[in-house]
């Protein structure tokens, strides 16, 4: 059960495995585009390349119940699936539920850990294979590793690693339970914190703030869904950024003090230090390093971003 671009790679590590996938439920088609067409989640089109049985749902109500209840199955894995399953599920198969989630429970419970852990900037996180019981992201843990957050890495880059260790880790877990019946262990109760989900007014850059939060809320949110910049009537998607130490005195929070091919793209910031702008990606077109932005759009130093 999933349906976004990160639960792709741990359906085929599944399906490339010994074990067999019965079933895959994702999301029903959206309306996407200018042209608003439907269009399939990245798991509709993984699972139907690979010749997989889909059930596309658009709530876990008695019609997923229903179609559940006719596949065979030792046990559902579940990956960024974005929907609470009903408690009645649990009652029904109890023990057969397994999520992949991109932290080290019990830290960062909820919808957004990997975000969190750059937004606080972490410098450790890890990936959990944990039961899934009703009450979000609190049941037993069958395997967990960490590994370090690098200051320049952004969420891409963290997905990326979290698959890399995510993936066999959830095979040997489903390899062991087939062999030998392995029992998870419960969650400790020190270390316990929550995520809460990404809404769009946390997407634009408040250039009042430390240059270090607004950096870190530029790799959390990177590159999608993207934080954002108003520049001359229109939204510039800041991609890359590192922090310089010093800001410009008397400049204002969100004025570009310097804007050249050597010295950079670096934008003042209201609550101490700078932010050098190293890949942007101006609305409508695709994302540029400093030295093309400053080429094609001419950021004048004096001008302000955010307005």
């Amino acid at each position: 059960m999933g349906s976004s671009d990160f639960s792709v790679p741990f359906l085929e590590k599944i399906d490339d495995s010994s074990h067999e996938v019965t079933g895959v439920f994702t999301y029903k088609d959206k309306k996407k585009g200018r042209g608003r067409k439907l269009q399939p989640n990245p798991v509709k089109k993984c699972a139907e390349n690979r010749g997989l049985m889909v059930h596309e749902i658009s709530k876990c109500g008695a019609v997923f119940i229903e179609e559940l209840s006719m596949i065979p199955f030792d046990y559902v894995v579940v990956v960024s699936f974005g929907m609470i399953l009903p408690a009645e599920v649990f009652k029904r198969w109890p023990g057969v539920w397994i999520n992949v989630h991109p932290s080290m429970l019990p830290a960062y419970r909820g919808p957004s850990p990997m975000i969190s852990a750059l937004l606080d900037g972490a410098a450790t996180t890890g990936v959990t294979i944990n039961e899934v019981v009703y009450e979000v992201d609190t049941g037993r843990i069958f395997a967990q590793t960490g590994f370090n957050i690098a200051d320049c890495d952004n969420l891409d880059d963290l997905e990326e690693r979290t698959v890399k260790f995510g993936g066999p880790l959830l095979i040997n877990v489903l390899d062991l339970i087939e062999d030998s019946g392995y029992e998870p262990w419960p969650q400790g109760s020190r270390g316990i914190t929550y995520t809460v989900k990404i809404a769009p007014g946390d997407l634009r850059i408040d250039w009042s703030g430390k240059a270090g939060e607004i950096v870190n809320r530029i790799r959390a949110l990177s590159s999608k869904p993207g934080a954002y910049t108003k520049y001359r009537d229109g939204k510039i998607k800041i991609l890359r950024a590192s922090v310089i130490a010093k800001g410009k005195r008397g400049a204002s929070a969100g004025e570009i003090i310097y804007a050249g091919r050597n010295e950079g793209l670096i934008v003042n910031c209201g609550g101490g230090g700078a932010v050098s702008l190293k890949m942007l990606q101006p609305q409508g077109k695709k994302p540029m390093d400093h030295k093309s932005f400053i080429n094609g759009y001419g950021p004048e130093t004096g001008s302000i971003m955010g307005k």
